[in-house]
């Protein structure tokens, strides 16, 4: 979402002839944090890189925007760290219109009368190859340790469907191969203007180019038949989810407010490797909920192992202001949850070594997006990341897998068959 976000702000900026450059280069004019605030830790990040900036660059101004605004603050807060200029989720959509000012500009409750259907990215200049779409705003589930959708939102926006798809033909036209769809709950898309995501996915799939779709986060309860048919009869649509589970503890789940078991999730991959055994999936699980046993965090390594997960991204609870999670009882201990997300790291990397290990031999397509000291980088289908021995950057390129390492494969291309017909 912030990446989208962010591209946003810079073909504004561009447009108005405001130079943007590198974020590594340094003596800016202006700097725009664009923030998240989905942990107490990623609010930590926003601080540490405002105190950085101010100190290289005391005579630059700073403007932060995002999530981490959209928390009610003392200004005295940012005026300690060095802000120049605060604006919320919704100023930051007329970002060039604010450039002079100083202050604070952040509408709490922005995203009642919020529209994300004029939001569109031209061509992404981030990515060369990938670029995202995002099509979803708002959420109105009710996960207790959540303090996202107190800062987006609980009324679901959606973008139009043929907003999506120019957008869509615009950055194929730009070269772009692969198109991420995203949301901020991507599987809510379409319930306030009559549609769904599946019915979405279908018409982007028949735009015309040489490019594929992924899904970015999508929750467990959302993959309905219908979407889950249309992700593996498309062959446009990667066989790759990012689904985040949370926990692989059933009472946890529960607890935490997610409308699923630790069984649904089994039937879910059951019924996604059915069509293709090595369909990938990649995860979020949060460890030391409140409450959490030495059973429950065991019941998630055990569904760690049994899904069979392409890669897991595993953190630590943390209390975030307004959430019932913060008032639960029987908090979990530093130091426990230090030691769980350690050993769920470990384990769920041995886990994704063994995935890989299931793709050695299979020939799979690599979009490249780089070259460093003659090696081609990029990620195939799977969301594996390769390296290999050819490509054009921006391009795809057949390639087999020949082995695994610690962060994905190392494959080469393909050989071109040659038919004597």
């Amino acid at each position: 979402m912030n990446q989208y976000e962010s591209e946003l702000m810079i073909e504004m900026l561009e447009n108005a002839d405001y130079i943007v450059i590198p974020e590594t280069d340094i003596n800016a004019d202006i700097y725009i944090i664009n923030s998240c605030a989905v942990t107490g830790e990623a609010e930590r990040k926003v601080r540490q890189t405002i105190r950085h900036i101010r100190k290289e660059n005391p005579d630059s101004k700073i403007i932060l925007t995002g999530c981490y605004t959209q928390i009610p603050r003392e200004s005295s807060e940012y005026e300690t760290l060095g802000v120049d200029l605060v604006l919320g989720n919704s100023e930051k959509k007329s970002i060039v219109k604010f450039l002079n000012e100083n202050g604070i500009y952040s509408k709490i409750d922005y995203w009642r009368e919020d529209d994300i259907s004029y939001e569109m990215v031209k061509d992404s200049i981030a990515e060369r190859s990938r670029a995202f779409i995002k099509v979803e705003d708002g959420c109105n589930n009710g996960c207790t340790y959540c303090v996202i959708r107190s800062l987006r939102g609980t009324r679901i926006r959606s973008k139009p469907i043929e907003v999506v798809i120019k957008e869509a033909e615009q950055l194929i036209t730009k070269k772009h191969k692969e198109l991420v769809i995203t949301g901020l709950n991507l599987g809510k898309y379409g319930k306030d203007i009559g549609t769904n995501l599946a019915k979405l996915l279908n018409e982007v799939s028949k735009i015309n180019g040489d490019f594929r779709i992924r899904l970015s986060s999508i929750n467990p309860e959302d993959l309905d038949d219908e979407l889950i048919n249309i992700i593996l009869e498309n062959d446009k649509i990667c066989n790759h989810l990012h689904i985040p589970i949370q926990s692989g503890s059933t009472s946890v789940l529960k607890r935490m407010g997610r409308n699923y078991t630790a069984d649904y999730l089994l039937g879910l991959v059951e019924k996604l490797r059915a069509a293709d055994p090595l369909f990938s999936i990649t995860t979020d699980i949060m460890v030391g909920f409140p409450g959490e046993s030495e059973q429950e965090f065991q019941e998630t390594i055990d569904l760690v192992s049994k899904l069979e997960f392409s890669k897991v991204h595993a953190f630590r609870f943390s209390e975030r202001p307004g959430t019932r999670a913060a008032q639960m009882d029987r908090k979990v201990p530093g130091n426990v949850k230090k030691d769980r997300v350690e050993m769920l790291i470990s384990h769920s990397q041995n886990v994704a070594n063994a995935y890989k290990r299931k793709l050695v031999g299979k020939t799979t397509t690599v979009l490249v997006e780089g070259v460093m000291n003659g090696i081609y980088i990029g990620y195939d289908e799977y969301y594996i990341p390769h390296e290999t021995n050819g490509g054009i950057i921006g391009d795809f390129v057949k390639t087999v897998i020949l082995s695994v390492t610690a962060e994905g494969v190392v494959s080469k291309v393909a050989k071109k068959q040659v038919s004597n017909d």
